[in-house]
């Protein structure tokens, strides 16, 4: 049976709350309540898979780049609201940490509407991220309930940033085939023949309709990602250029980080009144 444990919440940068999900085996995540953000995800016997820029914004308000931000109910400028929704910029409670029958542990956050949110979004919800770590694991769901009157819709992301030694060195596999639209120039793109998607100073930037997996091989460790029910995968890397006009990413921080993202983006979801949706994704890591 799943047992509670008690979990403080401590201090974090910028004078921010946080906590850290820690599982039996050593596995461990830390957690800002500030956007349900996952700040570090360390496996079992391993080191730091998630890239956090060395000059992130931890302030009231502002989005942390890096680790994994959730991106609702907006994905990128997809929409009338700020780039990426507000779920990112605003405190979650923590409801709970437990340890599961197979040692792993889960936390699980909640966000519901607020004046602050009403706001921005006239539309009453509930939202729950749950954070599992465990062995070379880390999961995420992502889930929302209507809790008004009338439908809504959304479109969203979980927006995970891979910590790389060197993107240019790193390869992808996931995307042969599959229909994309180039973020940078908001234009559909050919789909690439290539079983692997490589990467140069200019980045890339693609929300990839229908993909469902990537895997990430460098020289020594491979990461694959999986969706739980978000039907796209973004990806993206800004490159040296757009690099360069990110004011929060540290010089050449570019090189050693690519996101690989679940996302809800080329349908957005119409959620009923009462009704719940949830997606997730899996990110292993081997070698």
């Amino acid at each position: 049976m799943p047992q509670s444990i008690p979990t403080p919440i401590l201090p974090g940068a910028g004078g921010l709350s946080k906590f850290v999900l820690a599982a039996p085996d050593g596995a461990r995540a830390e957690i800002y309540l500030q956007g349900s953000h996952i700040t570090s995800w360390i496996p079992a016997g391993g080191t730091e898979q998630l890239f956090l820029s060395r000059t992130a914004s931890f302030a009231p308000g502002d989005p942390i780049r890096g680790g994994v931000p959730v991106c609702w109910p907006q994905f990128s400028g997809e929409g009338p609201l700020q780039p990426h929704g507000f779920a990112r910029n605003v405190a979650w409670k923590l409801v709970g940490v437990q340890v599961n029958a197979d040692s792993s542990a889960t936390a699980t956050l909640r966000l519901s509407d607020s004046a602050v949110t009403r706001a921005l979004w006239p539309h009453p919800f509930a939202a729950e991220m749950a954070v599992t770590v465990g062995g070379k694991r880390l999961r995420m769901t992502f889930a929302v309930t209507n809790t008004g009157s009338a439908d809504f819709t959304f479109s969203g992301a979980l927006h995970t940033y891979l910590r790389l030694e060197d993107v240019h060195n790193a390869t992808v596999e996931g995307f042969a085939g599959v229909p994309y639209k180039d973020t940078f120039t908001d234009q559909m793109a050919t789909p690439q023949t290539e079983p692997l998607t490589r990467f140069g100073p200019d980045g890339a930037g693609r929300v990839c309709y229908g993909a469902q997996k990537a895997i990430v091989r460098e020289a020594r460790r491979t990461i694959t990602l999986t969706n739980e029910n978000f039907p796209d995968i973004v990806l993206w890397n800004p490159g040296v250029e757009k690099a360069a006009r990110i004011p929060d990413l540290e010089p050449d921080g570019y090189r050693h980080m690519l996101c690989i993202e679940a996302g809800v983006v080329g349908s957005p979801v119409r959620l009923s009144p009462g009704k719940l949706w949830k997606g997730g994704q899996i990110v292993e890591v081997s070698g």
